[in-house]
């Protein structure tokens, strides 16, 4: 077990370099907590920060906040309670104090449940924080009945939140639970109340830094979020606020600091219509709040810019999914927002990035512009659940438009979380640019719902929901494993960037090997601006078993001979993607696709349909699917995905085979994947034609120095084949090839 030790041992790491000198640790039920400091206001802000209120009301960035506020105000009675608090703090209007908190305790014991459990413990929540700001910025105007009356009101509604009192229902790492009822609003009630009643904040603030802190600390290295953009504002975000609170109150970092890099994924996600390409559950819910005060607190320009790009539609999400105004949440903009931060131009940062451990994540793109190829690709080396889908190998791409995407949608009349669009399609591998193993026979439990055999890969730990970090490591949530990534030479304009997993975990014992290679590479802005090459070799239990290779597209495709192609025309799109399959061989690939009316989101005989009023345009209902003909235990695929402008025509494509190595030659470049799947440290031979210089990528070679010999001699210098990636790049003109280490 983790226990109190290892949070400790992150909050001392992590946080010490900003720990007030004054901040007393506490032992609560065996974990090790921040004490609240003896004073108050400590709630959002300190002493210190009240001077700085005014200056926030006329400074030009967040004035337009401060304004909003004031009209919001005139019809949210919480709201209006707020400011009147946050006027108390600053003229010291006794009067005002005494009625803003007879009115608070009045709001508060009106407050009856509207909703189910889920969205009531939105709106309880977002209604104790508002008591919480009352109670610790009018505390000085407060009776000794009063706080009486304000506690028990509050372990009343705590009572009700979907979590419990204390705090021990559900998943505090990919649930509800791991959202603001406890990260944001008991905390906050609890540092409220501290001096009268300590237990809601030993309760919330144990259960934070027993389970939240240390599964935190686990997953931020990676840099990306697992539930998906999509819920970002809603779990990302609470991480934030949690962040804020106790560093506000002297405590300092006590998340690990690879916290701020966290939304780098959505910057690399973003498209240029300002959506995400698809991860996950969300679709296209806004991460912004999220974003801003990640922004704010680590003072980091380049995801300022990304929140100053993200849709904020009048500050609330459009379907109004959260039972209360997402606009009330501008208080905390005005309270943490650093004012005086620039946005720094996303074109200083690399046109590639790495997402690891526990993800095995890449995104490539071509550029910065409006005009970009965005690539995503997946290995998942570990399956969290919740909103994180069955996609391990999967890519998408965009251009001018969804070109590869991840089909269906989480919304609609059928696609509610655990609707049969969703289990049976949505979250499932068909529903990917992924690979497909089909035994007939195969059962797929999903923690107490029926649901088809999509041929794809297994929901872990059986559909059941995780707790917290020790369930996460001692249940089968692992899923793949990285072999080899990396992207150069230029580590800021990469020519190619490169990715290989194995993901054999992520299926059944049906699968006894399943590896990806992925290989993106920048044809820097020609007719032909990018192309993926994925190469796999897959081995199933049982020679019969069916293998698919899968493509999702919003359109139907064209399929000729060996080639398919997406164009798709709604919504002003004009990007294009040619594929080109060049294993399974001819004689042995069947090319088909499926889909159309009745067969949207087809699995295997049965359609799980869903729709939307308006219909979305990135739904999909079309995909190629690619099979071997011959029953084989093992096979190789090999496909090569030009991205272009519609009045554009691919590249030739010509296929390298030069035992045991096969490949692309793509233009001016060359790339070879070891067929067997493994790493070779014998010598490597092949002839390349074409232009006068080509560039080579050279993947699954062992790690150390090689040498490069063309037409029989051996070239000045010798490269070296790092560990982690793999690969040998180098650039020569025509010739006859041979690589010994």
């Amino acid at each position: 077990m983790l226990g109190w030790g290892w949070a400790l041992v992150t909050a001392m790491l992590f946080g010490a370099a900003s720990v007030a000198a004054d901040v007393k640790w506490i032992d609560a039920d065996g974990v090790r907590i921040v004490e609240p400091p003896a004073e108050h206001p400590r709630l959002y802000l300190r002493a210190a920060d009240v001077a700085d209120l005014r200056r926030r009301m006329e400074h030009p960035v967040l004035k337009p906040v401060w304004e909003e506020l004031q009209a919001l105000a005139a019809s949210n009675p919480q709201t209006r309670l707020e400011l009147d608090a946050m006027r108390y703090l600053t003229d010291r209007d006794e009067d005002l104090g005494r009625a803003t908190a007879a009115e608070s305790l009045r709001l508060i014991q009106q407050m009856k449940l509207t909703n189910g459990k889920q969205d009531s413990s939105r709106q309880i929540g977002r209604m104790m924080v508002t008591t919480a700001i009352v109670y610790d910025w009018c505390h000085p105007v407060l009776t000794a009945e009063q706080k009486q009356a304000f506690k028990d009101e509050l372990v009343r509604l705590a009572k009700d939140l979907e979590c419990g009192y204390p705090p021990e229902k559900g998943s505090f790492v990919i649930g509800h639970p791991s959202e603001w009822m406890i990260l944001r609003d008991m905390l906050s009630a609890g540092v409220a109340t501290y001096d009268e009643s300590p237990e809601m904040y030993r309760l919330a603030a144990g259960r934070i830094f027993r389970s939240h802190v240390p599964a935190r600390n686990w997953w931020y290295p990676g840099n990306a979020f697992h539930q998906g953009p999509g819920y970002a504002d809603a779990r990302f975000v609470s991480d934030m606020y949690a962040t804020w609170i106790f560093g506000r109150m002297g405590a300092g970092k006590i998340f690990a600091p690879a916290q701020r890099y966290v939304p780098y994924e959505w910057i690399y996600l973003r498209r240029p219509d300002g959506q995400f390409v698809r991860s996950g559950d969300g679709q296209n819910w806004p991460t912004h709040m999220g974003t801003l005060l990640c922004a704010s607190y680590y003072h980091d320009g380049y995801l300022l810019t990304d929140y100053l790009k993200s849709p904020a539609v009048n500050r609330a999400l459009e379907d109004n999914r959260l039972a209360y105004d997402n606009r009330m949440d501008d208080l905390f903009e005005f309270l943490w927002r650093d004012p005086d931060l620039k946005p720094l131009p996303l074109t200083e940062l690399s046109l590639s990035r790495y997402f690891g451990f526990p993800y095995g994540w890449m995104v490539a793109r071509s550029n910065w512009d409006e005009d970009t190829v965005i690539t995503q690709m997946k290995v998942n080396i570990y399956n969290f659940g919740g909103h994180q889908h069955c996609d391990a190998g999967s890519f998408e791409i965009y251009h001018r438009g969804p070109l590869a995407i991840h089909a269906g949608v989480y919304q609609g009349t059928n696609g509610s979380f655990n609707s049969p669009h969703y289990l049976n399609y949505y979250k499932r591998t068909i529903a990917h640019n992924s690979l497909l193993i089909y035994d007939p026979a195969e059962k797929f439990p999903a923690a107490g719902h029926e649901i088809g055999n999509d041929g794809g890969q297994r929901l872990p730990n059986g559909g059941r929901e995780l707790r917290t970090l020790d369930d996460l490591l001692e249940g089968n949530f692992k899923t793949g494993k990285v072999l080899g990534e990396g992207f150069g030479p230029d580590p800021q304009r990469p020519a190619y960037t490169y990715l290989k997993g194995d993901i054999t975990g992520a299926y059944s014992a049906k699968a006894r090997e399943v590896k990806r290679s992925f290989v993106y590479l920048n044809l820097a802005g020609g007719k032909v601006p990018a192309a993926l090459i994925v190469f796999d070799r897959v081995v199933s239990a049982d020679p019969a078993f069916a293998k698919f290779w899968l493509l999702q597209s919003v359109q139907e495709p064209v399929i000729d001979g060996n080639t398919s192609v997406v164009a798709p025309a709604a919504s002003g799109w004009s990007g294009k993607l040619v594929n080109t399959t060049l294993l399974p061989e001819s004689d042995n690939a069947r090319i088909t696709k499926v889909g159309g009316p009745g067969q949207e989101f087809w699995v295997f005989g049965k359609n799980y349909p869903n729709a939307m009023e308006p219909p979305d345009p990135e739904m999909g209902g079309w995909r190629v699917e690619i099979s071997p003909v011959r029953p084989s235990a093992s096979d190789l695929f090999l496909n090569v995905l030009q991205i272009m402008d519609h009045s554009q025509q691919p590249l030739a494509v010509e296929k390298i085979e030069c035992a045991p190595m096969v490949g692309v030659r793509l233009a001016d470049r060359l790339v070879l994947f070891n067929t067997g799947g493994e790493r070779t440290a014998q010598p490597v031979s092949f002839t390349a034609r074409g232009p006068a210089t080509i560039r080579f990528l050279i993947t699954d070679l062992a790690p150390g120095a090689w040498q490069v010999w063309r037409d029989g001699k051996l070239e000045p210098s010798n490269r070296s084949v790092t560990a982690d990636a793999g690969t040998l790049y180098f650039e020569g003109p025509p010739g006859d090839y041979s690589l010994r280490q």
